[in-house]
């Protein structure tokens, strides 16, 4: 495929659009939890990290580096991304029977999915794997062809960076191994060929191993814990998951997906074929998940990259109408969506607001720093580990210190370099996340400071209190 044929101009003037349209809106949106997260594992470079793996802070070390920690740099890499997983989509469409305006179309669906159009403005380990799902899939397509060395050499730098990524990657091997056997390939499982592709994976994901040996495997104990929470089903958070899935992946497109699954189930086209397999057992892995713990939507945003430009392409024969008012109200929605984010024109009640997790951080860190009179025996703190991530990155241009004051073992207790045990803290009381400190802390004295607004649109976005704890010596 030639991108700079005719035919595909008008792709390419999309994504272009889109993505110059990202780079517009990136510097004038506060960071979200993740977010901010990601980006301290930027600035705390380690070998791996307690709640994933580390080539999500690694790329984004690299692209700060040049961009600098600010909003805008911190979503370079997320928008680039974004970019380039548009193109492997497109591909895959355009492969089936090389029809530029059918792929468009298709990946027109994939951005009037409102998830996507979040996850391609903000960099997470869901984010990096859009990279690689489709170039591992193309490269065992690749291996069932010729097995070439250099294509097993190739399969085990993508599942090694998939690892690097995150830990469900390790469902990749699981669909391989199924296509194999279905494909009769049963050579493919003894040739000499794999063992250096099985080698580089392994490399490339020593860095993990190491820092979960240092850490008595704490990384894969959290994660275990994470994803599965619980011994029993939980049907009210089973049906939360699924129809969060269908609000943030558009209601109208989502049920596309399953669709796309089914048809490219029953496909001889040997790529879509080996497509489905992936998506059936990453749907059916966080779908067992979600019986026993509520499943955050982006969770399966891999199966949804797939099969919802794939159930676009095969419902181009179905109903053209029901797809153009699928993507027509998406992408409206989604539009809608950027020019709040970047303009703030909806106007919500006291404490509603769209905003209210990436909106005024920078504020309240200037006016809890004002608390600081000293920084060898003042700190900040908070109560939470969803304010924690934002608390920190808001707090790098000053020099006091901020502490995640709670009993949760954390990546927070990994970073920080003293305890909090004597100081006096200034504790941070958000709207959503108050505390009652001296029912919640062993201090010497509380001191309530006056509470103060952040203000949007005249409207309440947050309240907060700050709080200060003289002495603080644990958690009653």
């Amino acid at each position: 495929m030639n991108l700079t044929s005719k035919q595909h101009q008008n792709f390419l003037f999309f994504i272009s659009f889109v993505t110059v349209l990202r780079l517009a809106l990136a510097p004038f949106v506060g960071l979200g939890v993740d977010e901010a997260h990601y980006v301290l594992y930027a600035l705390n470079l380690d070998l791996s990290y307690f709640d994933h793996p580390p080539l999500v802070g690694w790329v984004q070390y690299i692209f700060t580096s040049i961009f600098g920690t600010g909003e805008f740099g911190s979503r370079v890499a997320a928008i680039v991304i974004g970019f380039f997983t548009s193109i492997f989509i497109y591909s895959l469409i355009y492969s089936i029977n090389e029809n530029s305006k059918e792929a468009f179309i298709a990946v027109l669906a994939l951005h009037a999915s409102f998830l996507f159009n979040a996850l391609f403005l903000m960099l997470m380990p869901d984010t990096l794997l859009f990279l690689f799902i489709l170039p591992i899939i193309f490269t065992v397509i690749k291996i069932e062809e010729n097995n070439k060395l250099s294509s097993w050499i190739l399969l085990g730098v993508f599942l090694g960076l998939a690892g690097l990524s995150k830990y469900t990657a390790v469902l990749f091997i699981v669909p391989i191994i199924i296509y194999f056997i279905i494909k009769k390939r049963y050579e493919l499982f003894y040739t000499i060929k794999i063992i250096p592709s099985i080698f580089i994976a392994l490399i490339i994901i020593l860095p993990v191993i190491i820092w979960n040996i240092q850490n008595d495997w704490s990384s894969f104990a959290y994660q275990s814990a994470h994803v599965v929470g619980s011994n029993t089903i939980n049907w009210n958070g089973f049906f939360s998951s699924i129809g969060a899935q269908l609000g943030a992946y558009n209601p109208f497109l989502a049920p596309l997906a399953f669709y796309g699954l089914y048809k490219a189930l029953r496909s001889e086209n040997s790529t879509l074929f080996l497509t489905a397999l992936f998506g059936l057992v990453m749907i059916a892995f966080f779908t067992y998940a979600s019986l026993y713990k509520t499943a955050l939507p982006h969770w399966s945003a891999l199966f949804y990259m797939l099969f919802i430009p794939i159930g676009t392409y095969y419902m181009l024969r179905v109903s053209k109408k029901y797809l153009k008012f699928a993507i027509g109200f998406g992408l409206i929605i989604s539009l809608i969506s950027y020019a709040e984010l970047g303009f703030k024109f909806i106007p919500l009640s006291d404490h509603q607001s769209l905003h209210r997790d990436i909106y005024g951080w920078d504020k309240i860190m200037k006016k809890a720093n004002e608390k600081i009179t000293d920084e060898t025996t003042q700190a900040i703190a908070v109560t939470n580990w969803t304010l924690a991530s934002r608390a920190i990155y808001y707090d790098r241009s000053y020099n006091s210190d901020v502490y995640l004051i709670d009993d949760r073992s954390d990546q927070f207790d990994v970073w920080e370099k003293d305890k909090a045990i004597g100081k006096d803290l200034v504790v941070i009381n958000t709207y959503s996340f108050k505390k009652e400190i001296e029912k919640y802390m062993e201090c010497s004295k509380v001191i309530k400071h006056s509470e103060f607004d952040i203000m949007l649109n005249n409207s309440k976005v947050n309240t907060i209190q700050l709080v200060t704890c003289k002495n603080y010596q644990g958690l009653k």
